[in-house]
């Protein structure tokens, strides 16, 4: 992904920062220089430089932009597109768009029926944007250990972004007193970073719960694309899936997202289904790339049983993410079903809430990973009685 960094610099310090130019050469090959800093001959609205590079990690991007806070300089990021590939790229999002449209009205499933119930709902978050200890780490993903009855599943993976041994998620397993011994069934929800164990798995189309793929025995795996991994043939679950009893995938569900990385694009997903006894189906989601009113519409064509309540991510970056690198929330501008410069809106956002309000929901839990604090506090508010937060170690129970 391309960016350009505009920096402001006091007139008194200007000698000075350009004196240390040699300081801000990348170090990291991860940030590949596209057009090197730059000084205007005097300020334009504040602005005194600009430099433009190309990185996928935003830790790079973060200890690059930060060698030119040394002399005092402000920095303000923002993503680019170059002229004719961002030409290209409206096209590709307008026919991306109308063939994902057309997919899903062209989409008949039979109702699922007699596919049972269960009496226990346990979802106990491994990865995600908050915590319930200090001694655990929290990462811009997702990951759920997700218990009824009879099965245990491990809803992705989620991100590593620097790829360590141990990973974030296996050191949350580990001080959780959790091994890959407690589940028996994977289900990836979509192929991005933050949900297979990162990009690099992601551009193989495989994942990886650490920095190198372990045995996972005779686990089955579930995935909404062909996948990969070593020993393992996963199912690919493109249509609706009954897993065991009372649970079921609701099919892949495709939306084009404009690309703004290599994994961007056409993005199928598919969320969980479960029926607890008595109650109804609460609905497990990734990122919810989807939309919550295709996902709502596919579970009340599939089942008969009513929607008791949704865990998970919808991807409502309204007015910031969960990260910020200089000024710049990349939620905002990507993995929205919508394009960079027009992000999602507070009211778009209250739109779907009241979608979902309509279904009386008892239970409601947004995941912070991809969602904003704005979005975060509309659902506590409009869903006072029913809301519950989303933190690492700590379990939801229905």
């Amino acid at each position: 992904m391309r960016f350009e960094a505009f920096f402001e610099v006091r007139p008194e310090e200007l000698n000075g920062f350009i004196e240390t130019w040699a300081n801000r050469t990348p170090s990291d090959e991860r940030v590949k220089i596209v057009l090197p800093p730059h000084i205007s001959a005097e300020p334009v609205n504040g602005i005194t430089g600009f430099v433009v590079f190309e990185s996928d990690d935003f830790e790079a991007i973060a200890d690059y932009l930060a060698k030119y806070q040394f002399k005092g300089a402000k920095v303000k990021l923002m993503p680019i597109w170059e002229d004719s590939a961002l030409a290209k790229e409206l096209v590709n999002f307008k026919e991306g768009k109308e063939k994902a449209e057309l997919d899903w009205q062209r989409s008949d499933f039979k109702k699922i029926i007699n596919w049972g119930s269960t009496k226990t709902l346990e979802i106990l978050p491994l990865i995600d944007w908050h915590k319930s200890r200090e001694d655990l780490k929290v990462e811009p993903g997702v990951s759920y250990l997700i218990r009824t009855d009879e099965k245990a599943i491990l809803f992705d993976v989620g991100l590593n972004a620097k790829q360590s041994d141990p990973s974030p998620l296996l050191h949350n397993m580990n001080a959780l007193g959790i091994s890959t011994d407690d589940f028996d069934a994977i289900v990836i929800s979509h192929n991005h970073s933050d949900h297979v164990g990162g990009g690099k798995w992601a551009k193989e189309k495989t994942f990886s719960l650490n920095a190198h793929q372990i045995d996972l025995g005779q686990k089955t795996v579930y995935t909404p694309i062909p996948m990969t991994y070593p020993g393992i043939c996963p199912i690919y679950t493109e249509n609706p899936t009954i897993i065991s009893k009372g649970v079921a995938t609701i099919g892949a569900i495709s939306n084009y997202l404009f690309r703004t990385a290599d994994h961007m694009g056409r993005v199928p997903e598919q969320a969980l289904a479960v029926n607890v006894d008595g109650k109804g189906i609460v609905l497990i989601v990734g990122c919810g790339h989807q939309t919550l009113p295709k996902i709502l519409k596919r579970t009340e064509a599939l089942f008969e049983e009513p929607i008791c309540g949704i865990i998970g991510g919808f991807h409502y970056a309204v007015r910031g993410g969960p990260i910020k690198i200089m000024g710049m929330c990349p939620h905002e501008y990507g993995g929205t079903w919508k394009l960079p410069w027009q992000p999602v809106t507070k009211e778009e956002m209250q739109e779907n809430v009241k979608l979902l309000k309509q279904r009386n929901p008892k239970i409601v839990v947004l995941s912070p990973h991809d969602s904003s604090e704005t979005s975060l506090e509309t659902f506590r508010t409009v869903f006072p009685k029913e809301y519950r937060e989303i933190k690492i170690g700590q379990s939801i129970t229905i």
